[in-house]
């Protein structure tokens, strides 16, 4: 992965900048956790992983909030699982489901009352309107093991102890190296937004046009990552 360094050098070499005195170099990394935060919710894959979950009981689950990187959308539910030591011991595949298409041949499918919750899940449903939850058909008894793929945020960068040292920001900016392109032209669009004495507000558009074009438009990479794209 690029480090923070090596992303804040080239800045200043764009910027005429080298020493890093127009912009400070702790300003450069909010700007860098910016656009990594940026990137992800375009192009959830650019930072995704698997985690073994249990259910809670019911219909309606969150995405688990321990570990280190931040969940910030449900890319999909894989499949059942029976237990939680690789290699998982495999259950059924869950498949998403539209929500419209549930409500109607399963008017009642949130009532334990009509339809009984058991552990293992058949099909999902999720609303990118709430990225953070989503449903589970039928209801979960609460003992439930599920593989899912979770698009999550890397820890943010962090000053170092001598935070005006180039070489002391030697942590990685969380993406892989094809990123670092479209994180440099997000860095440069905010630093020469900011540069409002030479009137750089049309340099600073290329730059975000730039880093517009190499991650997608949100919402076309939203519709072609959905969990609810394969209906």
């Amino acid at each position: 992965m690029p480090k923070a360094r090596d992303i804040m050098a080239r800045a200043g070499v764009l910027l005429n900048d080298e020493e890093h005195v127009r912009w400070r170099l702790p300003e450069l990394a909010d700007w860098i956790n910016e656009a990594v935060r940026a990137i992800i919710l375009a192009k959830p894959s650019a930072h995704s992983e698997s985690r073994i979950v249990q259910l809670a009981a019911g219909t309606l689950q969150a995405l688990p909030t321990e570990g280190a990187d931040t969940p910030l959308a449900l890319v999909r539910l894989v499949r059942n699982v029976r237990s939680t030591e690789p290699p998982f011991d495999s259950g059924r595949i869950i498949t998403p489901v539209a929500r419209d298409t549930l409500d109607a041949t399963e008017p009642y499918w949130h009532e334990r009352g009509y339809t009984p919750f058991r552990k293992e899940v058949r099909h999902y449903v999720y609303d990118e309107a709430n990225p953070l939850e989503f449903y589970v058909y039928p209801g979960n008894d609460g003992t439930g093991y599920v593989e899912m793929v979770l698009a999550t945020c890397p820890p943010p960068l962090t000053a170092p102890s001598a935070p005006d040292d180039p070489e002391a920001w030697t942590a990685d900016v969380g993406l892989p190296e094809p990123y670092s392109v479209p994180i440099l032209d997000y860095v440069l669009f905010r630093a020469q937004s900011k540069d409002d004495d030479s009137g750089n507000a049309g340099r600073a558009m290329t730059h975000f046009q730039m880093f517009a074009q190499a991650i997608g438009l949100k919402i076309q990479v939203e519709g072609a990552t959905s969990p609810n794209a394969r209906r």
